[in-house]
């Protein structure tokens, strides 16, 4: 065995200390098990719950409020010491039209999907230039590069999430500090059982709405299992060059992410609208 080949084993068994917002279901909760089982250490974030969760240790974190976040990053820091990966998977979806939902509806949307996000990373971003590295990963979906009728402004807080990906990559590239998506597809977790609906659903849509949404939640029920998710994670935990993003899901699926890119948005448009069946 070579000098090189020994130094990549010795970094491959070395174990990481993380956190996991979201983790009390869903994918969060998935990729956190199968974090702690693989030897990391791994502190989940839930806003209803607090404690451990078979192997998870849960702590209550509020995304959506300042002093809520204030309080857990120290917190944070002193229980695991120091931290090398942030996971930010808080998020949820509300459907519904456009045209039906109040402001107050995609506020709270953008509450915990986007701005979530960004107050949790912009907390520990010290800590991550104090160490001179660090690692975030921002749970964002095909949802964000594709826009989704009748969950438009779930696909708009995702597609949020790129943007804001791509450009804090430029912003901590100095600081040895990584930033990349994860689009996931449709996964088999309680994603269906939590959504919300918007409080009115118009006579014009609700036909159509009724038929989009029995589609989406087929589809999710018959998802992939989001253990995929957690060893793709874990494999980036050790990636030496993250890339902006990583789509992840059935290829019948995540096909359309090239499709879209090949033959133009006019011509996916098309078979968007012959796939959701939009007349």
């Amino acid at each position: 065995m070579t000098e090189g080949s020994e130094n990549r084993k010795s970094v491959k068994i070395l174990k990481m200390n993380i956190v996991i917002t979201g983790a009390s279901s869903g994918i969060g909760k998935t990729i956190g098990e199968y974090l702690v089982a693989k030897g990391h250490r791994v502190v989940g974030t839930s806003r209803h719950k607090e404690g451990v969760f078979g192997n998870l240790k849960i702590v209550r974190l509020d995304v959506t409020d300042d002093d809520s976040v204030e309080k857990f990053v120290p917190l944070v820091i002193q229980k695991l010491n120091s931290i090398d990966a942030l996971i930010n998977c808080a998020g949820f979806v509300i459907s519904g039209p456009v045209e039906n939902f109040s402001i107050e509806e995609c506020k709270s949307l953008f509450e915990t999907n986007y701005f979530g996000t960004i107050r949790v990373t912009t907390a520990l971003l010290p800590h991550f230039r104090e160490n001179g590295k660090g690692k975030i990963f921002n749970m964002s979906s095909m949802a964000g590069l594709i826009g989704m009728p009748f969950q438009a402004h779930y696909s708009a807080s995702k597609f949020a999430l790129e943007g804001l990906t791509e450009a804090l990559r430029l912003e901590l590239f100095p600081f040895n500090i990584q930033v990349c998506n994860i689009n996931p597809g449709d996964f088999n977790t309680n994603f269906t059982a939590n959504r919300k609906i918007t409080a009115i659903i118009g006579e014009a849509y609700k036909d159509k709405f009724n038929q989009v949404l029995s589609m989406y939640e087929r589809d999710e029920n018959n998802g992939s299992n989001p253990i995929m998710i957690a060893k793709l994670v874990e494999s980036l935990l050790y990636k030496k060059k993250l890339k902006v993003r990583y789509v992840i899901g059935k290829p019948t699926q995540t096909i359309a992410i090239s499709l879209k890119r090949i033959f133009g948005e006019s011509i996916f448009e098309y078979v968007m609208k012959k796939i959701w069946k939009v007349k």
